[in-house]
């Protein structure tokens, strides 16, 4: 009796899981693939469901972090929600050092699939030559973008990235501390030179810069470098590329004239050891009354100083009588790499990034003019001054968009400025080491 309760057991148990199991098995079906209205019902499709498509991370790496990232996350969560089969991992990083990074990624064959390059010459293009980008000339969405600012991403028919924006560099100031001394915009070297003595003397730090990294020198030279050596020598980038100019010689008075400034007591003390943000905060908390950058900053500015009234002006490195240039170009530019594995969805990325009303987000948190055809932008009131510069015809690209191994001298000028800080070296040898980095660039390519 008891084997035989024993063996009735284990039926019973064995009847109740396999019910169970069939029962769990019709429920998954049914949650799975319930049948829509006026589709066959569930019984005469037996077929397993589709798994859901697998979805595509897409890295983007750019120089754009801290409080210069504007709206890239904004506008990366847009492009995900209407393309939820793609997912945008975006790295960034300061500017003074992308440059080697995104150099090393491509000798490595590990860059990211998109990346965020600074236009010209010696930056998307000359990767692009070298068979690091895809061309874009052929997609239709390219004739979005103006043909003049399709000049500093292309060469030769071949497009090698989008240009995002057009952006001017300048000297911000605070207008309530100019007010107060009764400073009015400066229109040459002198001007503005006794207009940071005044400003010393109240009690304020005339300049706020950082330079951990050398890249707030870098755009001041950029600045100041226009009336100075363009002024004189307007096809200097031409001689430089065919190496018959030099940076000894065509650019002393340019790194005299930034430097002295240091030497008076002018700038941020100790400067190498302060980064950008840490300069731009100075600035926006009235510590500091001038800011010398891009206009891409006026948004990390307003939102550490909601109430700051600024404007900007183009750097008045010429001598009185002499007209101000302003410095104005592409400032960004989106590429793709040749070897990624997901083309399509960064084409799809570059493709969100063309339309204007995505470039009109970005071009506005960057304070960018928009290089969309018919397509003006919203400019704040704190550039009128700097564009009424740049509409009068007297403005200059970003230097190293012109210069054929300008990644080699930029980098050099940057590190070498740091030393110049430190009194380590000076001006004359700076513009040396840049001078024997480019000429070893030249025997590189």
């Amino acid at each position: 009796m008891r084997r035989r309760g024993l063996g009735l057991l284990a039926m019973t148990m064995m009847l109740v899981l396999v019910l169970s199991a069939c029962g769990g098995k019709n429920n998954e079906t049914t949650e799975a693939s319930a049948p829509a209205s006026g589709t066959a019902p569930a019984s005469q499709s037996t077929e397993p469901s589709a798994s859901p498509a697998e979805v595509v991370e897409l890295k983007v790496t750019g120089y754009k972090s801290g409080t210069e990232l504007g709206a890239i996350p904004e506008l990366n969560e847009k492009f995900m929600k209407e393309n939820p089969g793609i997912k945008v991992k975006y790295e960034g990083m300061p500017g003074g050092q992308f440059k080697e990074f995104i150099k090393t990624r491509f000798a490595a064959g590990d860059a990211s699939d998109v990346i965020l390059m600074h236009p010209g010459l010696s930056d998307v293009i000359s990767y692009g030559k070298a068979g690091y980008l895809l061309d874009l000339a052929g997609e239709s969405w390219i004739s979005n973008f103006s043909e003049a600012s399709l000049k500093a991403t292309s060469l030769e028919g071949k497009t090698y990235a989008i240009p995002n924006d057009m952006n001017v560099m300048g000297v911000y100031y605070n207008k309530e501390i100019f007010e107060k001394l009764n400073l009015a915009t400066p229109k040459n070297w002198d001007e503005f030179v006794a207009a940071a003595e005044a400003i010393k003397q109240s009690g304020v730090l005339p300049i706020a810069i950082g330079n951990n990294d050398g890249w707030m020198t870098l755009a001041a030279l950029y600045t100041v470098a226009p009336s100075l050596v363009y002024g004189s020598t307007p096809d200097f980038d031409t001689k430089l590329n065919e190496g018959t100019a030099t940076f000894a010689g065509a650019w002393d008075d340019t790194v005299n004239k930034w430097f002295s400034l240091n030497d008076k007591g002018y700038l941020t003390e100790k400067s190498t050891g302060v980064n950008l943000d840490q300069a731009q905060k100075a600035f926006a908390t009235g510590k500091a009354a001038m800011y010398i950058d891009g206009s891409w900053s006026l948004a990390g500015i307003k939102k550490t100083n909601p109430d700051l009234k600024l404007g900007m002006f183009a750097m008045p490195s010429n001598a009185a009588g002499q007209d101000v240039v302003a410095s104005a170009a592409v400032g960004t530019t989106f590429a793709i790499n040749k070897d990624t594995k997901v083309a399509d969805a960064a084409k799809k990325y570059l493709e969100f990034w063309s339309q204007a009303d995505n470039q009109k987000v970005w071009a506005k948190s960057q304070q960018g003019f928009m290089t969309i055809n018919g397509e003006t932008g919203d400019i704040d009131e704190a550039f009128k001054e700097i564009a009424d510069v740049v509409a009068s015809g007297h403005s200059y690209p970003f230097l190293d968009q012109g210069w054929r191994y300008g990644g080699a001298a930029t980098t050099e000028m940057m590190t070498s400025a740091q030393g110049v800080y430190l009194k380590v070296i000076t001006p004359a040898v700076m513009l040396e080491n840049m001078d024997k980095a480019w000429a070893d660039a030249a025997r590189i390519k």
